[in-house]
C-alpha cells in the first residue's frame, strides 16, 4: 500500500495503477485473514455480539466489493502485465 502512494506521488495515477490494483486486493485479504484467526481463537465469543470481531469481519469484508470485487482488480492486474510481457 505504502509502494503505491510512493508511486501514485511521484509518477502518477496512471503508473501506479497496477500497485493499487495489488493493495486493492492484498490489504482486505490479509485483514479478513488476520480477523479469520481472531474470530478461530475466541470460538463462539468471536462470533457474538459481546466482542467486536464479527462486525470488524463484516466491515473488512465489504472493503473486497466496495471498490470493486477482487476479480476486477485481478482482471486489471493480468491485463496491464500481459501488456507489459509483449514489449
Amino acid at each position: 500500500v505504502l509502494s503505491a502512494a510512493n508511486m501514485i506521488d511521484h509518477n502518477g495515477n496512471k503508473a501506479a495503477r497496477n500497485a493499487v490494483a495489488m493493495a486493492k486486493v492484498a490489504a482486505p485479504r490479509a485483514t479478513l485473514q488476520v480477523l479469520d484467526q481472531a474470530i478461530q481463537v475466541h470460538g463462539a465469543g468471536g462470533v457474538c455480539q459481546d466482542f467486536l470481531l464479527a462486525a470488524f469481519y463484516a466491515g473488512a469484508r465489504t472493503l473486497r466489493i466496495a471498490d470493486g470485487p477482487d476479480e476486477v482488480h485481478l482482471r486489471d492486474i493480468a491485463r496491464i502485465e500481459l501488456k507489459k510481457a509483449r514489449l
